[in-house]
């Protein structure tokens, strides 16, 4: 059973004990964090799916890492002391391997040893920023770390209602974790430089999520995506495609781009 979905970024920044002096200019996106944990711990899943953009991309579709319990911790950033897991719901990746056999996508499973995952089986910061925050709320469950693919939308999509159907199978209470950023071109100095159709492109997304209108999202326009430097709208499809069929609610926490990358939290929940 689904319980809900939340969309959120990853920036290191938003880490206490990293941002430090900064935080404050995150405000908006710490507190759309804490927020979304509560709502996620209330919830009440006992496994927890994590879409993430920053794991080992591989040609084949989307990868999994299956290592027993995968681990990470905040060093490249100066903090090696911060630590998040997560440990890895075998039976929910098997049942997510035999539901996509039907489809277009397949994922490549990635053991802890595997040479395409170059320092072992850890997790990426993608995976780790949000889920500091669901730890920190008290919430620390199974569950599968999926680094989304280069496919099509359409496909993305697809392999989505796989893992729905995966989910009804492993007949547990399940919550994904969707993480990305928007637009990392937002102003002059950003990350990836200064694009004006960052903001364009910021401005559709979050309107199109907030009124739940999947189908401008499935075709959103790629050449925008392009231009604004984005890394979130592929788990925000796959996301979507675990709620295939349902009618959900959608909530926009936050959004602020306060050091040139568009930060998105918000929440889809299936209608009982």
């Amino acid at each position: 059973m689904l319980t809900m979905i939340g969309l959120a970024p990853h920036p290191p920044i938003i880490i206490p004990e990293i941002g430090r002096d900064r935080l404050d200019e995150a405000e908006k996106t710490v507190n759309g964090m804490q927020e979304l944990s509560r709502q996620m711990k209330e919830a009440a899943p006992e496994v927890l799916l994590v879409i993430t953009p920053h794991g080992r991309i591989v040609a084949e579709g989307p990868a999994i890492q299956t290592g027993g319990e995968l681990k990470g911790n905040f060093g490249q950033f100066g903090f090696p002391g911060i630590n998040v897991s997560l440990e890895t719901d075998r039976e929910l990746v098997d049942l997510i391997v035999e539901e996509s056999a039907k489809g277009q996508l397949q994922p490549l499973l990635l053991a802890d040893k595997d040479p395409l995952l170059r320092g072992g089986g850890s997790l990426d910061h993608g995976a780790m920023v949000p889920l500091y925050y669901l730890q920190q709320a008290g919430l620390n469950i199974p569950g599968v770390h999926i680094t989304y693919s280069f496919h099509p939308l359409d496909q993305i999509y697809d392999f989505g209602r796989a893992i729905k159907a995966a989910a009804e199978k492993r007949d547990k209470r399940v919550a994904v974790l969707a993480s990305g950023d928007l637009s990392h071109r937002l102003t002059r100095g950003a990350p990836a430089g200064y694009n004006p159709r960052g903001a364009e492109f910021d401005q559709q997304l979050v309107g199109y999520i907030r009124d739940g209108e999947v189908d401008k999202i499935l075709n959103f326009d790629q050449q925008l995506a392009e231009e604004a430097g984005e890394c979130g709208l592929r788990s925000f499809v796959m996301a979507l495609g675990i709620l295939d069929g349902e009618n959900f609610t959608s909530e926009v926490i936050s959004y602020e781009g306060p050091f040139g990358v568009g930060y998105l939290v918000a929440t889809l929940k299936p209608l009982k």
